[in-house]
């Protein structure tokens, strides 16, 4: 329920939402007529913490369902919401920021495009797939066949192709589209062969893609895969380096099955992980976790740094949809995860006086999106024994910029 005049003191909290320049209100400040947008304060039910040091209908802090202009609802200190009517304006509380949406992903029609086969995939201008094995040791073969946006959600579909007895005549891996002419970059199907389980590389050949537009891999191990997934990236595309982040999302986190969606620094000439790296969501085994990683000293992969919080779910959670939120500013992380505060960190954590390396969070580096379903590898456990296929479900993606702050009146 909008109100404009004054928030009530029922359990819940106050969201700020502005106003249009053609209804920005008149008034009388020290004598000159100014125009000012005020904008309103939306109500929500939930659950306020009272000051009883504050005057009547102040709370200090409060939380609510997400999804609101907002993107949050942020912790009041004692006040009240200010009214749009200068006779009826009640003491206001401190400014809450204004959020501006400046990019969504809904996964529906109106965002995904149709394939040659009329099968709806991610958007190409925002989304670029992964192909092949990928990081961690996983046991999955990326393809983009393995997503399609189905009833307004993104449905990342991981398969088991074959078991892993199966042996695959003749060769594993199989060069496609590459020519051999290049100087020190021969391939064939017997050197390919670095680039398949149980002992793949990540170096060249395996890094090395087919000779046009499609991004795959020119070692191509696709029909030794024991089993297939996808993998989307943003890099190049949809980038950023502050702001309030919220997915909504369904997991399943049987033994072997390995959901995320996270943000790594796209810098040049950085490696791993001295970029950072940002873990929205980051679930297996039958826990949910968000974390922030950053190089130590030594900038190598075997040092890196993790501040990260979990929770342990059952069947029955991850059964429903669940919102996740991370607020980033130049000075902090804040991970929400159904509105409930799971992980707080001040950046400093990762300044040069620390790491020896420049704090890739707070300089204004871009990061880009990941999201995938793992099989496997160093956290999603033994798939040997689970059932498939299995699904990652993500409703929307939204990230809003803060754009100012409420005027107090």
């Amino acid at each position: 329920m909008w109100l404009s005049n004054l928030c009530t003191v029922a359990a819940g909290c106050c969201s700020y939402k502005g106003i249009t320049e053609s209804e920005q209100k008149t008034i009388k400040a020290d004598g000159y007529s100014t125009k000012v947008n005020v904008g309103v304060c939306e109500f929500h039910v939930g659950k306020a913490v009272l000051d009883a040091n504050a005057s009547a209908g102040g709370w200090r802090s409060a939380s609510c369902k997400t999804g609101f202009d907002t993107a949050k609802c942020s912790g009041f200190v004692a006040g009240q919401c200010t009214s749009s009517e200068e006779k009826t304006r009640r003491p206001a509380s401190l400014s809450l920021p204004v959020w501006q949406l400046v990019w969504e992903d809904n996964f529906d029609s109106s965002s995904c495009v149709s394939d040659e086969s009329g099968v709806l995939r991610p958007n190409p201008e925002s989304w670029t797939p992964e192909y092949g094995y990928k990081r961690g040791k996983e046991l999955q073969w990326y393809q983009p066949d393995n997503a399609e946006c189905k009833n307004g959600a993104l449905v990342i579909t991981a398969k088991r192709e074959r078991q892993s007895y199966e042996v695959v005549k003749g060769s594993a891996c199989e060069v496609k589209n590459w020519d051999n002419t290049a100087p020190n970059q021969f391939l064939s199907n017997v050197t390919c062969q670095v680039c398949a389980p149980p002992n793949f590389q990540y170096t060249n050949p395996c890094d090395l893609l087919q000779k046009d537009d499609s991004g795959a891999p020119a070692c191509d191990c696709s029909r030794s895969a024991e089993f297939t997934s996808s993998s989307f990236i943003t890099r190049g595309k949809k980038e950023f380096s502050s702001g309030f982040f919220e997915v909504r999302a369904k997991i399943d986190t049987r033994p072997g099955a390995w959901p995320s969606l996270w943000a790594a620094g796209d810098f040049e000439n950085t490696a791993w992980p001295k970029n950072g790296e940002i873990d929205i969501i980051d679930a297996f085994q039958r826990m949910v976790k968000s974390a922030v990683i950053h190089a130590n000293q030594t900038g190598l992969p075997s040092g890196a740094i993790m501040h990260s919080a979990a929770r342990m779910m059952d069947r029955d959670w991850e059964s429903y949809w669940h919102t996740w939120q991370m607020e980033w500013d130049e000075k902090q992380m804040i991970f929400r995860l159904d509105t409930e505060e799971l992980l707080r960190l001040d950046l400093e954590v990762a300044d040069y006086s620390k790491t020896g390396w420049a704090n890739p969070f707070t300089t204004g580096k871009k990061f880009f999106f990941i999201v995938n379903l793992a099989i496997g590898g160093l956290s999603g456990g033994s798939p040997e024994l689970s059932a498939f296929p299995v699904t990652f479900q993500i409703d929307y993606i939204r990230v809003w910029q803060k754009n100012g702050e409420t005027t107090k009146r």
